[in-house]
């Protein structure tokens, strides 16, 4: 049995990332990735945790779906996307028609190595860490896989730290940013999707080769809206929230500049002195806030 690094009763570290102790990994189960069968025609959806991996979960299903209609399935998001790291808990082997869509929360190291060697498509979903930030401490009030933070204080302090699921946000993104070269990878924004979500369908059905006619794009935004997704039990999770595997809903809100109705004036001076010490040097930028 394998002895785990345990951070806390909830999670415990491998290879410098969080994962869930409750969700029944292992260290053996995480580095039998590595050789997980990988087709060319897969695609790989990779986000760190609450950047926006639901709603990419939605557009991805529902371009599919216009692009291969003969492969409609009337089964939650969560089934047609199975998490890599999820293994059989989310029907990750059962049979399914090319091209297979997957999520992960994983850092590049730990993906298949058929990832980099069939050039597969990944696309890497970016959210400002300050939402990031609020979104994941609500979401460790609902999942009840995780520890309930005792504050947002100390909450805040934990994420800059990396102590939080899959560790540092900083890290993570870098890790990504620096495989640009190496992988088939697109960089998504979550705020860009927000401001445009048109505009950024079109950009993504040209990175996957979905050429979909402007009347089968309208229904993929109409169908990704946040409003739309919210009453629709394949994509919001309901079915967790029933099993009581979450506590509240796990759509929130879905905005860009949360963070403001929680950060401290302090807390934000000290959060931008941290965010500009370790990703200055990439040329990414964030919209920290946008108008409602």
């Amino acid at each position: 049995m394998d002895s785990l690094d345990l951070l806390s009763p909830y999670l415990f570290r491998h290879k410098g990332k969080n994962f869930v102790v409750q969700e029944g990994l292992k260290p053996k189960d995480l580095d039998a990735l590595r050789d997980v069968d990988v087709r060319p025609t897969d695609i790989y959806l990779v986000a760190f945790p609450k950047s926006g991996t639901l709603w990419m979960q939605q557009i991805l299903v529902k371009i599919m779906d216009a692009a291969h209609p003969d492969q409609v399935e009337d089964s939650t998001n969560r089934v047609r996307v199975p998490w890599l790291e999820g293994g059989a808990v989310d029907n990750f082997h059962r049979e399914r028609p090319d091209p297979r869509l997957y999520r992960t929360h994983i850092p590049p190291e730990m993906l298949p190595h058929g990832v980099k060697a069939k050039g597969i498509k990944v696309v890497y979903v970016m959210r400002n860490p300050k939402d990031v930030l609020v979104s994941l401490y609500h979401f460790a009030h609902s999942w009840v896989m995780l520890e309930k933070p005792k504050s947002f204080e100390d909450f805040f302090q934990d994420f800059l730290d990396g102590n939080v699921f899959m560790g540092s946000w900083f890290d993570h993104v870098r890790e990504y940013y620096n495989q640009e070269d190496q992988m088939d990878i697109l960089f998504m924004s979550y705020e860009d999707m927000l401001k445009d979500l048109r505009s950024e369908v079109v950009k993504l059905c040209a990175f996957l080769g979905k050429d979909l006619t402007d009347e089968a794009i309208d229904d993929v935004v109409e169908s990704s809206t946040f409003k739309n997704m919210k009453t629709n039990p394949n994509a919001n999770f309901k079915d967790l929230v029933e099993k009581e595997r979450y506590l509240k809903e796990t759509m929130r809100k879905g905005v860009a500049g949360d963070w403001k109705n929680h950060f401290t004036v302090a807390q934000n001076e000290y959060f931008d002195q941290v965010f500009t010490e370790r990703m200055s040097d990439l040329p990414l930028s964030f919209t920290w806030e946008l108008k409602q």
